[in-house]
């Protein structure tokens, strides 16, 4: 689930992607072992509370699509994997969607990506870390020492010595 959430919120992708072309990047890495699960792994957050506002999202649904995401759309990240009577996990953060800068630009169609919204760590207690390749590791690492920098002028002393030990690196 992690490895999906990862490569979901990294992606780089031409203008004109659907979240129906993206919602594979977070389901590959469960497909490769028969996993998957049966809800959407994303949808558009709007400005109006609801909780799923479109049209934009990522799902394997038709409706999906249709709606191509652009500059400045939200939209969640949040794959996951349940067993039914047993357990379930959920990963989720929340994304805008923004202009990347690539080498190339093939076809002069502009290339998008994503920003994290979202800053919380994720709890490296229920991680097998070595299920994570070297560049996973290091966005780990990096999106730790973000949410440190982004929370620490919002905490007391108590709150920040729990922040700190949950973003410490972790290595292979």
């Amino acid at each position: 689930v992690l490895k999906g959430h990862i490569d979901l919120g990294n992606a780089r992708f031409p203008n004109g992607t659907t979240g129906f072309t993206l919602d594979i990047l977070a389901r590959a890495p469960l497909w490769k072992y028969g996993l998957d699960y049966r809800h959407g792994t994303g949808h558009g957050v709007g400005s109006y509370l609801f909780v799923h506002e479109g049209p934009q999202q990522i799902s394997f649904r038709p409706a999906a699509r249709s709606v191509p995401l652009k500059s400045s759309m939200t939209v969640t990240d949040e794959p996951g994997y349940y067993e039914d009577g047993n357990f379930g996990i959920r990963l989720e953060n929340v994304l805008l969607v923004k202009e990347a800068d690539t080498e190339y630009n093939f076809g002069e169609k502009g290339y998008l990506t994503f920003d994290h919204i979202t800053w919380a760590p994720y709890q490296k207690k229920l991680m097998d870390i070595r299920l994570l390749g070297p560049e996973e590791i290091d966005w780990l690492n990096n999106y730790h020492a973000e949410c440190r920098e982004i929370l620490s002028p919002f905490l007391n002393d108590s709150e920040l010595e729990w922040l700190r030990r949950a973003t410490e690196p972790v290595a292979a």
